[in-house]
């Protein structure tokens, strides 16, 4: 049997009053009070607020009661359960571009092996996310609000609009996992956004990055014997070893052994994670030693005005300032690489694919070609 209801409520002076099953009003003046639960969890008395009368009715109180105790039923400290909940409702309340902030600081940057992947994340979400998805609570964001974002760039930056989308995909796909957002992921591909934005690869060709005829790459280098800068001769060591702008940057002395002719560059430098070893030429093994006998600093292509190693758009800048008819970027020497590698040579195509870095394809090939 209750023992409280809404007269009693109203007319009852100050005090404290039980209801039953736990339920108790403390009354600081009649009509006006606040709601408690109290209960043993653990062999342990516990007490926790329920709100206040008459915001939340008596009816309702006991509704919160009978919840509670299915939570004890259950093994679950009713206490607990309410500051996840508030905690929960606060990370659903954030905006969009905090959670995608936290996405990046704590999943995607310690996987990255070049600080532009974070400039470029941060960039695209700032420039065409941030400003309509932080205009609602992250977890009352559709798929509206996504086609919103994508639509006007679609089929003017197609290659940026599909990144921005992937990028969009993962950072709900973890607020989910988090439970910050409950619904859908809304910027799916495959269930939603691709009935209706048009297929990205059929409105835009992928553009390569611009690259030398191997034809061409002999006399090239010659020419860059004339430069003495610490520019030409990362680009020349590039060329020689067919590795990436960042690897050739941050290549330490202690990487190399030069007395085995081989450079092992770690797997925390490389874009798969994986270590990697180069065999040297001759040419590319004196580099390495004229670079030893100028200066005793950690990094190969040290720059003492930095006192670091030079930057990531050194050798780019001298092509373009050197070189200004040719139509190449520096990545394009990996393709320069591997167009004279598959035309004239007869090398085994996974031996090309390893010299570059890349990762094989095919599952069946990872598990038995265990050789580099």
């Amino acid at each position: 049997m209750k023992n409280l209801n809404f007269k009693k409520l109203t007319t009852l002076p100050k005090g404290k009053y039980h209801d039953g099953d736990g339920l108790y009003i403390t009354l600081t003046m009649p009509g006006k009070g606040k709601w408690s639960f109290r209960y043993r969890f653990n062999k342990k008395p516990r007490e926790m607020g329920l709100g206040k009368f008459p915001n939340i009715t008596l009816l309702e109180a006991r509704q919160f009661i009978l919840f509670n105790k299915q939570l004890l039923g259950k093994g679950i400290d009713p206490i607990d359960e309410k500051n996840r909940v508030e905690v929960l409702r606060q990370q659903q309340s954030k905006k969009f571009s905090d959670i995608a902030r936290l996405y990046i600081e704590t999943k995607k940057k310690p996987e990255w092996t070049n600080n532009k992947s974070e400039q470029q994340w941060i960039n695209t979400i700032n420039t065409y996310a941030s400003p309509i998805l932080d205009k609602k609570p992250l977890v009352d964001i559709n798929r509206d609000d996504i086609i919103s974002v994508l639509y006007p760039i679609w089929s003017k930056k197609t290659e940026t609009a599909r990144r921005l989308q992937q990028r969009l995909f993962l950072i709900f796909a973890f607020a989910k996992i988090r439970q910050w957002y409950i619904n859908d992921n809304p910027a799916s591909w495959k269930e939603h956004l691709s009935f209706v934005l048009s297929d990205p690869y059929k409105i835009h060709k992928v553009k390569h990055f611009p690259s030398l005829h191997f034809t061409k790459i002999a006399n090239f280098y010659e020419d860059l014997y004339q430069f003495e800068n610490l520019s030409a001769y990362a680009l020349r060591f590039l060329i020689l070893t067919a590795t990436r702008t960042k690897e050739v940057i941050e290549a330490k002395f202690d990487e190399f052994d030069l007395e085995r002719r081989m450079w092992t560059i770690p797997a925390e430098k490389m874009k798969v994670r994986k270590e990697h070893k180069v065999p040297l030429s001759e040419i590319a093994i004196k580099i390495i030693e004229f670079m030893k006998r100028k200066h005793n600093h950690e990094y190969v292509f040290h720059n003492p005005a930095i006192g670091k190693h030079i930057s990531n758009g050194a050798m780019l800048v001298f092509l373009k300032k050197q070189f200004p008819h040719q139509s190449i970027t520096v990545h394009g020497f990996r393709a320069t690489f591997r167009d004279w590698a598959e035309e004239t040579g007869n090398y085994s195509h996974h031996a090309i694919e390893f010299c570059l870095a890349h990762q094989l394809p095919n599952k069946v090939e990872k598990a038995y070609l265990r050789t580099d």
